[in-house]
């Protein structure tokens, strides 16, 4: 008799134990509810600040290619560093969008002003990501 009192004292301590791992549902009505990253696929979902940060990096060179002021060398190097490392670092892109831009922004820099240690760091490490994968390094 004590067999079947443990057993089914078990037993109901383990669908108790379950009931409670059910998911919770969103009760929100769905004009309410907050999209998650998971809600649209990776193709739709797109960073607008990498587009500003692409704009802003152009914009200085296109500046600096007609004068070729300081001001305007020192404000295209932090444009393609800064669009380099949202790129590297922050934007929400898959790695195809994500690391050879960023190459581009970093190669920018270091035509402009080669001593850039943080430009030659990053170029270095995305370089190396790319032989780690046994990809061929985009010229």
């Amino acid at each position: 008799m004590k067999k079947y009192i443990y057993t089914l004292a078990l037993t109901a301590f383990i669908f108790a134990g379950c009931s409670k791992m059910e998911e919770k549902k969103n009760t929100a009505p769905p004009s309410t509810q907050k999209p998650t990253t998971m809600d649209a696929p990776t193709e739709t979902r797109k960073d607008e600040t990498v587009d500003k940060f692409k704009k802003d990096a152009d914009d200085a060179d296109a500046k600096y290619d007609k004068d070729k002021s300081d001001a305007n060398k020192k404000e295209a190097v932090a444009k393609n560093l800064a669009a380099g490392n949202y790129m590297m670092f922050e934007a929400n892109v898959p790695p195809k969008e994500k690391y050879r831009p960023a190459l581009k922004y970093y190669r920018k820099v270091l035509s402009l002003d080669p001593t850039n240690k943080e430009a030659e760091a990053n170029k270095t490490r995305i370089e190396e990501i790319y032989t780690q994968m046994g990809l061929p390094i985009p010229q």
